[in-house]
């Protein structure tokens, strides 16, 4: 017996799949997965009423089950023309996020996105490097359905505080609800205790959802042109500054297709990673480098044909192939060979970078000096290459935005005197 597609009237394909998902479970409360491309929503006596069918992980259709009744559509179309497609005022999430450097002004861009200060009573690190907090207000479409309007601001921050981390000198992290929890710890007068407290970040007296941007008397944040911003060195100030050519690159992004927007985040989320663990594994944060940069690569490649059996295909020449073009400095193929290899050799348990042995190495062995250079090139080399991309994909850029790679020193002879001198106490 044919299944009768009622898709039109859910309006698969125009609306968002998860806000559609949401209405529809709100309605049709439980779920049941028997085929990977289909899934079934039943009443709460757990009779089939619908089923939404995938291919390549989106909606393509939604067929009616035996307990579909026109009640049931009835609802499922009046709460998706209310909560999804009904025109509803804008509204301002002030999301709090952090910077690797104190933020001291503001940046606007466009009418829907703006960078400022944190409030006074927000709390503060006593040090210089620490994570420093500051508010990103974001425009977006408000609904009558708390879900949906919390997944619409929730989706753009953390997409927001991706790119951020990219494009700017310093990394950027955000406020998240995690529960995770730590050994911390906290003076209590003129000791110092341990104890075990959940990660988070919260300002006393702050409206997280307003109507219109708040008035903001800050100056400006500093803009900085890219070939001294994005130097191999990244530039050097003590709060936060931007890049000359910051908001063109958030307008470039908004215009990637569906396909290319996807990859480029997950390639963002890959150099978040980087960062987040390199305090736990140097050789993660190294293979996380390299996973960015493999989720763009070969983003032009047709992967439902035989073309992944040819050379030209493999993830080790895409990777090449795609350093040559967009990293700094023209990077030779064999420092590019040198940087791939290294990641296998971690990826495939051949070894790990030498401070992530079980064994600590004390001083200096014949890799400090090879794992060293591999991933301080990578980190200059990837994170470069991505915002090249970027800039390369608008067909108005010229050039790389980013042109300083490498910096190549020629090592100096044996037994070069380095000018510090070492104090050695006296013996006991």
């Amino acid at each position: 017996m044919a299944k009768k597609s009622v898709a039109p009237e859910l309006h698969v394909g125009q609306v968002d799949d998860e806000e559609l998902r949401i209405v529809l479970g709100s309605i049709l409360p439980r779920c049941a997965q028997f085929r990977t491309q289909e899934v079934e929503y039943r009443t709460q006596n757990d009779d089939w009423a619908l089923s939404l069918h995938y291919r390549n992980g989106k909606i393509v259709d939604a067929t009616a089950g035996p307990a579909m009744t026109s009640e049931i559509k009835s609802r499922m179309q009046e709460a998706i023309e209310r909560e999804i497609l009904s025109p509803s005022d804008k509204k301002i999430v002030r999301w709090t996020m952090f910077s690797g450097k104190p933020v001291e002004g503001q940046w606007r861009h466009g009418g829907g996105l703006r960078i400022v200060p944190a409030p006074v009573e927000a709390p503060r690190p006593e040090e210089l490097m620490a994570e420093h907090p500051f508010i990103v207000d974001i425009t977006f479409r408000g609904s009558s359905n708390f879900v949906i309007e919390q997944m619409r601001y929730v989706r753009r921050a953390r997409e927001l505080a991706l790119l951020f981390n990219l494009f700017l000198s310093t990394r950027i992290t955000s406020s998240t609800n995690s529960s995770r929890k730590h050994w911390v710890l906290v003076r209590q007068g003129s000791t110092v205790a341990s104890t075990w407290a959940n990660e988070g970040y919260f300002i006393p007296k702050f409206t997280y959802i307003v109507d219109d941007f708040p008035v903001d008397d800050s100056p400006p944040l500093a803009e900085v042109e890219s070939n001294i911003y994005y130097s191999t060195r990244s530039y050097a100030g003590d709060t936060l500054a931007i890049p000359a050519e910051f908001s063109r690159l958030l307008d470039i992004f908004s215009t990637l297709g569906a396909d290319a927007r996807d990859r480029y985040m997950r390639a963002c989320y890959w150099y978040h990673t980087a960062a987040t663990v390199w305090d736990y594994s140097k050789s993660l944060y190294f293979t996380s480098l390299i996973n960015a940069i493999e989720c763009v690569a070969g983003l032009d490649i047709d992967r439902s044909s035989q073309s992944g059996v040819s050379p030209d295909f493999r993830p080790s020449t895409l990777f090449k192939t795609f350093m040559q073009k967009f990293a700094p400095g023209e990077p030779s193929g064999a420092q590019l060979d040198r940087i791939y290899e290294a990641r296998s050799e971690i990826t495939h348990g051949e070894r790990l970078l030498v401070n992530d042995g079980v064994v600590a190495s004390w001083g200096l062995d014949q890799t400090s000096a090879k794992d060293r250079d591999i991933s301080e090139n990578a980190r200059i080399l990837c994170r470069a290459a991505l915002i090249n991309w970027l800039w390369s994909s608008d067909s108005t850029s010229e050039g790389l935005l980013i042109s300083a790679g490498v910096e190549v020193v020629k090592p100096p002879p044996p037994g070069t005197k380095s000018g510090v001198i070492v104090f050695v106490p006296d013996s006991q």
